[in-house]
């Protein structure tokens, strides 16, 4: 699912932006950028995400303010470069003796980094109100999609009704067809051999196995749409399961008509599973 969030935050001095985006994806993948030097921080954040999210492409960018990264004098390096200038000063005989201006062209001020405990508090801050912001939109965004996949199921039941009802039609009209047609024929049959076929024959053609794991499938499949939660995963395995199950009743129909039913099935199954890879 999809969602953007911005928040800012500061405390004790240090003042932060975070931006997070969440696009879809089948399972969880996080990334944290802003925070290689402060591995513990770009950990916090990760977690905090998985924490509030089941599923989705999410991207954390960290931007700090102004006041993250204090300086300070390098003693030592100053030093060096003061003895170093000033034996170059003596040996080339120049007049201007090192100064201050020197050093600090040569930079003799370092960056120090903060305790990442005191960087904290103002990244969970702003980091949480980024989050809620993306929750929000994702909340949006899967009631629309809640709708869509209802609208679906109500094809689907159609579909399977009248599946259910075709399908003893189904089975009747073939053995009709190959009654006729043994009789056209005009060949001399043993009607308790022709009676034992058409009995094996109707057993493989039978679809009762499959309208009863697509009823339950279905039944399931209702029970999610009113749960609140992450349901997608396994809406998504379900409409795998039911495109299977469509697909055998497809290859068994014997008739137009179950076929097209049929049909009609795996097309709304499709529909859902692509929908249920958007929902978390």
């Amino acid at each position: 699912m999809t969602g953007f969030g911005r928040a800012r935050a500061a405390q004790g001095g240090h003042a932060v932006q975070v931006d997070l985006r969440s696009l879809n994806h089948r399972f969880l993948e996080v990334r944290v950028r802003g925070l290689a030097e402060f591995p513990a921080l770009a950990q916090r954040c990760e977690d905090r995400l998985r924490a509030a999210f089941a599923r989705g492409a999410l991207e954390l960018y960290v931007r700090w303010e102004d006041g993250v990264r204090p300086k300070r004098l390098g003693l030592d390096a100053a030093r060096q470069y003061l003895s170093d200038l000033t034996r170059l000063q003596e040996e080339l005989g120049l007049a201007d003796r090192p100064s201050l201006a020197h050093l600090l062209s040569l930079g003799v001020f370092a960056e120090e980094a903060p305790d990442e405990e005191e960087l904290w508090p103002a990244v969970a801050r702003a980091l949480d109100g980024a989050i809620e912001a993306v929750a929000a939109a994702r909340e949006r965004e899967g009631a629309t999609l809640r709708d869509a996949l209802a609208r679906e199921r109500t094809l689907l039941r159609a579909a399977l009704a009248a599946a259910r009802r075709l399908a003893p039609q189904d089975v009747e009209g073939a053995r009709g067809r190959i009654a006729a047609r043994i009789a056209e024929l005009g060949v001399a049959v043993d009607p308790a051999r022709v009676a034992t076929e058409l009995v094996l024959w109707a057993e493989r053609s039978d679809v009762q196995e499959e309208l009863d794991r697509l009823t339950a499938h279905l039944a399931r499949f209702e029970e999610l749409l009113a749960a609140e939660g992450p349901v997608g995963r396994e809406v998504e395995f379900l409409a795998q399961e039911m495109g299977r199950e469509a697909g055998t009743l497809a290859a068994k129909a014997r008739s137009v008509d179950l076929a097209q039913a049929a049909g009609r099935i795996r097309l709304a199954v499709e529909r859902i599973r692509e929908q249920a890879r958007n929902v978390e």
